[in-house]
């Protein structure tokens, strides 16, 4: 029901639906340096996402899930502030309506996306929960 390959595929999903919107906003704001910002931006956000969902379903205690969304927040933190550093160096050209804003609305849709898979029921879960509920 609540596999990891569909918390993934969802959270990838809402992450590159997301992406596509803000390119087009961001190719009628800036241009294409802004579609490249994007890029960059749902890329860094992704991936500190996808390990921190890897790792909720890992440890699938409910009383680790605020610590797995905490862990997590300061991984995609910490992964996302190198990624902006590291792309302020590489490339300059890309300022703050290019990159840097649209890393903040990635931030912002990643954190709420991953929480959002990391508070679901395991499939085991859901089903001892309809078991007891039917009883």
């Amino acid at each position: 029901m609540y596999s990891l390959a569909r918390r993934q595929a969802v959270f990838t999903l809402g992450m590159l639906v997301f992406g596509g919107i803000a390119a087009g906003i961001a190719f009628g704001a800036v241009g294409l340096k802004g579609v490249e910002g994007v890029c960059y931006s749902v890329l860094l956000c992704l991936i500190p996402g996808w390990l921190t969902i890897y790792s909720s379903v890992l440890l699938k205690s409910p009383q680790l899930t605020a610590y797995v969304v905490l862990v997590g927040t300061a991984l995609r933190m910490v992964f996302v502030l190198l990624g902006l550093f590291a792309v302020g160096v590489l490339r300059q050209d890309l300022g703050f309506r290019e990159f840097t804003v649209w890393v903040i609305f990635s931030y912002l849709v990643a954190l709420a996306l991953e929480t959002w898979m990391v508070l679901l029921p395991a499939s085991s879960e859901a089903v001892s929960a309809e078991a007891v509920s039917s009883r």
